[in-house]
């Protein structure tokens, strides 16, 4: 069975790996493509600019999400340095627990602001539902709270096991 969840688990990162390269490359292309158009052709797409910045926010939501899966978001360690080594799993159990509930509060609001400016009839890029391309930010969000429960999971088993769990 574990062998099922590690693979789900390289089955799902491939999918961020590929989606991150895949909105990094569609923004260098427009990007570029806006500026061959703007100075030898006088011209580009209109809603070129609204969707390079929807890109970069979708892009830095998806970096965010695939850094808390591999632990390699910014943190400040103080705690770390100054605690016994056995306390170090419980500031980190602790430190996981409190990110996550920032997390969840975070994709509540912006659940709340995406079903306004859904209520609202926000358009981005001429006519669409600006709510479709906002959503991402709640999204986000809860995937990264998610992240953070299963690490505090992980960190939990440790206290309560004495050793680590196998990956």
């Amino acid at each position: 069975m574990t062998r099922f969840f590690a693979g789900l688990e390289r089955l799902g990162r491939g999918l961020e790996n590929l989606l991150l390269c895949a909105l990094l490359l569609v923004m260098v292309a427009l990007a570029v493509w806006q500026i061959i158009a703007r100075n030898f052709f006088d011209g580009g797409f209109l809603w070129a600019d609204e969707f390079l910045k929807l890109l970069l926010l979708w892009l830095g939501l998806a970096g965010a999400v695939v850094a808390s899966g591999e632990g390699k978001q910014i943190k400040i360690d103080v705690l770390s340095r100054f605690l016994p080594e056995r306390f170090t799993a419980l500031s980190e159990l602790v430190t996981a627990l409190f990110t996550a509930a920032v997390c969840v509060l975070c994709a509540w609001h912006a659940g709340r602001f995406v079903l306004m400016e859904r209520d609202f009839g926000s358009t981005l890029l001429g006519n669409l539902p600006a709510w479709i391309f906002q959503a991402a930010i709640p999204l986000a969000f809860g995937l990264i709270a998610v992240r953070y429960l299963a690490a505090a999971g992980r960190r939990l088993f440790e206290l309560i096991a004495k050793e680590p769990p196998c990956s």
